[in-house]
Order: C-alpha cells, then structure tokens, then sequence
C-alpha cells in the first residue's frame, strides 16, 4: 500500500489499483483502523467498491509505513492531522469510515471538519460504544505485559502466530498499548452536534457494544442517524468485508446521490 504524494501524505494511504483511480472518484471515503491496527487492514477494499469512489486508509505514526515515528498523544491530535489531510486531498464529497478506536477518531476528525466548514456527508461508526457512555470493556492498558497481552489474546482480534512469535509482539506490544490508551482515556470535549448523518454499525456477538450503547450516536447529529447489526463478534468486519461493503455502498448512495 502506497501513500500519496501531498505536504499530508504520510497520514493517507490509498486504498486503489491506481493513481488514475484516485482521481476520478465522484465522492472519498477515509477509513481509520482499530487499536493496533494499521491502513493494510483495509487493503483488498478496493475491489468491493466502485470507480465511483475514492478510498484511503487513515496511516497513524508508529505502525506499518510509519513504524519509526512516535505515536500520537490523543484522539484530538489523531483527528486534526487526519482532518488536515483529507482537507488537502480532495474537494469532493467525504464519508468517514472508523471500527472500534478507529470509530472515535473518526467521529472527532467529523467535528474538526465541521468546523473547517467541510462536513462529512456521512459519518460511519462501527464496533464502538457512544462517546460519553461507559465502556462494557474494563481498562487495561495500565496493566504488566503479560496481564495485558492475556487480554489481548482474548479479544481474538490478534492472530495467534503473532501472540505467540516474541520477536513480533516485540514490536506489537508498544502499539497495542499506546491505542488501547488512546481508547480508554478519551473523553470527548462538549461541542455543538454534528450535521452529518451517522450510521452507527454492531455486531450480535460482541459483548463489549448493545443497542443501549449504540444507539446514543443519534443524538450527536441533527442529521439522520440508523444502526445495523452483522453477525460475529467485535471484529465482523474482516469475515464479513463484502456483506459490510455492500451496505456501505447503499447507504452511501442514498445520502450523496453518487452511485456507489
């Protein structure tokens, strides 16, 4: 996965066959990964979307292509350099696209965009529980190495090759870490709602996000607000790419009138 040659580029991944591609789509959608995670997440999306669309994976410091950077101290932090980067990339139509911790940072990369009198047309969160209510998920991230990474095998979100090959988790451990940080010291500041919509996705089996968690998105919009729930567990979205990419693509059709 390649990024893109802007003063922002590092921060934009593009998820496309080309650079041609890029170019030519009528609206962009910017995805930002869960905790741990990096844009590779997303690689292999291009081929569930149209030309009509322009896809990007949202690259944080110190992880994948930009493993040597340090990590960022915040979610604010996180979505101002994302926002600044969309802003220089494109001037079409934007859907923001987050799972997990990367549905957080997408929402406040919406209010940053908002303010810049650029919003989102739709705001797409997936996996992660209304800023302001309490996680279902007990914080761990203050805890010793091994305590930590017992909890981490059990959200099975980390394949067992890679728990289990001590040189990887080496490199892994620090980043799994400083997200899961980020996740449970984020505290949104009060602000005016969002215009946007928001569709707020969950899953049947994930026991950390029920309809009582899902559902208050709906009140940080004056826009329209819907949910929708998958089969599987917190991490549906990678067996399920297709049937989650085919409601993507209805939904955004619906909301930007650009066929998708």
């Amino acid at each position: 996965m390649t990024t893109i040659q802007t003063k922002s580029s590092s921060w934009l991944a593009p998820i496309a066959r080309s650079t041609a591609g890029l170019a030519s789509g009528a609206c962009a959608m910017f995805c930002f990964p869960y905790a741990g995670a990096g844009a590779s997440i997303y690689r292999g999306w291009d081929k569930l979307f149209p030309t009509e669309m322009t896809l990007y994976a949202i690259q944080p410091p110190g992880r994948e292509t930009r493993f040597s950077e340090p990590f960022v101290s915040s979610i604010s932090e996180l979505a101002n350099a994302a926002a600044d980067a969309i802003l220089e990339v494109t001037d079409k139509p934007i859907v923001l696209f987050g799972h997990s911790l990367g549905a957080a940072c997408a929402y406040e990369t919406a209010r940053v965009l908002e303010r810049a009198g650029r919003s989102p047309e739709l705001l797409i969160v997936s996996g992660r529980q209304c800023p302001g209510t309490i996680s279902k998920r007990a914080p761990i991230s203050h805890l010793t190495d091994a305590q930590f990474l017992q909890h981490v095998r059990a959200y099975k979100g980390t394949p067992a090759a890679v728990l289990e090959n001590e040189e990887l988790m080496e490199i892994l451990l620090p980043l799994l870490r400083a997200d899961f940080t980020l996740a449970e010291h984020y505290r949104p500041a009060p602000e005016p709602i969002l215009n946007c919509s928001i569709l707020g996705l969950g899953s049947m089996q994930d026991e950390w996000l029920d309809m009582a968690t899902l559902e208050p998105w709906g009140a940080l919009t004056r826009g329209n607000f819907e949910t929708h729930w998958f089969e599987g567990d917190h991490f549906y979205l990678n067996p399920r790419a297709s049937e989650l990419a085919m409601l993507l693509r209805e939904k955004i059709s619906v909301q930007t009138g650009i066929k998708a």
